[in-house]
């Protein structure tokens, strides 16, 4: 029999929800040992505040040892593209890096802790390599460390999302394009281009969180922000569940339009940009990352906008065993928890 050892439990803090997903590994087989989405407190309540309740559900929940890997969220992280001495070179890339990056959000480098990757194919200075450079100031860490620690749970990782995401999401096949990961999040979206397997590029889309999309469908029809959902699927499926009267199936379609129009020209802003830096490599497909259930209606009209083929990130697609005991919007949400739990070769991660 082969013997199982246990991940530690990812776990992500964002939006509306907690998320916590243990795998369990078996050779090269992974399984599902333990999972949990939960509503947080509130969309701004902070690691202190829910370390408790995480730790709450480690026991009910049948969550193995207390080791934990967290996500760190995009606004948490210090980044930049950096021209930089090639590794190759036998420079210290990594304390050039450091000294770069903290120049450049005012940190000391010593107060830092970082990862870096070359951008493939990009176009260079003589002697240069453009590298994304990730870092986490001691300041974030700690807090997290000891707000953790109070309830008995180590905190053995640390993690940006976006290398979570990639690991989770992107194709080990797409080498010579550029894929696009759009993270539809409740307050903030999110765009990144990963090429070859690493980030290239990441940035924030302003006035495009779901949040604000729910807040004025419902203004919109005069309902209540819980029934948003329903009316976007009335609009995004051409049903009439909610909006019998074709005036408000119109307005909230007009809503609708101005959010995908807005997602898409910071889309194709973006790819005029990648264009342009990775000659040759064109944008093969379009992920959408998004807890909602109107992910794969708004993925089909922004792909649609950009001409891209996509498809919607969940569990499913990955070769773990007992995802079926998941439910679909789960499945969703812990993405970015999976790409934590699947970090057992390394990866961008303190």
């Amino acid at each position: 029999m082969k013997r199982s050892r246990y991940t530690p439990v990812g776990i992500e803090i964002s939006g509306r929800f907690v998320r916590m997903l243990q795998l369990a590994q078996a050779a090269s087989q992974f399984r599902v040992h333990a999972w949990s989405v939960f509503p947080r407190l509130d969309s701004k309540s902070d690691v202190a505040q829910e370390a408790g309740r995480i730790a709450s559900v480690f026991e009910r929940r049948g969550f193995a040892g207390r080791d934990i890997a967290f996500c760190l969220p995009d606004e948490s992280v210090l980044s930049a593209v950096i021209d930089l001495p090639p590794v190759k070179s036998g420079a210290p890339v990594a304390s050039i890096a450091g000294v770069e990056i903290g120049r450049m959000f005012k940190q000391a480098p010593e107060a830092i802790e970082l990862s870096h990757w070359e951008l493939p194919m990009t176009v260079r200075q003589p002697g240069a390599v453009a590298t994304m450079v990730v870092a986490c100031p001691h300041t974030t860490a700690e807090p997290l460390i000891e707000a953790f620690d109070a309830h008995d749970l180590r905190l053995r990782v640390i993690e940006p999302r976006c290398t979570a995401l990639v690991r989770a999401c992107s194709s080990a096949s797409a080498h010579d394009s550029i894929e696009i990961i759009l993270s539809l999040g409740w307050t903030q979206s999110r765009f990144y281009a990963v090429c070859s397997g690493v980030v290239v590029l990441e940035r924030a889309i302003e006035n495009s969180d779901l949040q604000t999309l729910h807040r004025v469908v419902a203004g919109t029809i005069g309902m209540d922000t819980e029934l948003a959902p329903l009316a976007l699927k009335d609009v995004l499926r051409a049903e009439r569940e909610l909006l019998a009267d074709p005036d408000a199936a119109r307005e909230v379609q007009e809503q609708v339009r101005h959010y995908t129009e807005a997602l898409t020209s910071e889309a194709l802003t973006a790819l005029s940009y990648l264009a342009r830096r990775f000659a040759g490599r064109k944008a093969s497909r379009l992920i959408v990352v998004c807890d909602g259930g109107e992910a794969p209606d708004l993925a089909k009209e922004v792909a649609a906008r950009l001409s891209l083929e996509a498809r919607v990130c969940a569990l499913g697609e990955l070769a773990i065993e007992g995802i079926d005991a998941i439910d679909a919007p789960s499945r969703r949400a812990l993405v970015a928890a999976a790409g934590l739990c699947l970090n057992h070769a390394g990866g961008a991660s303190w």
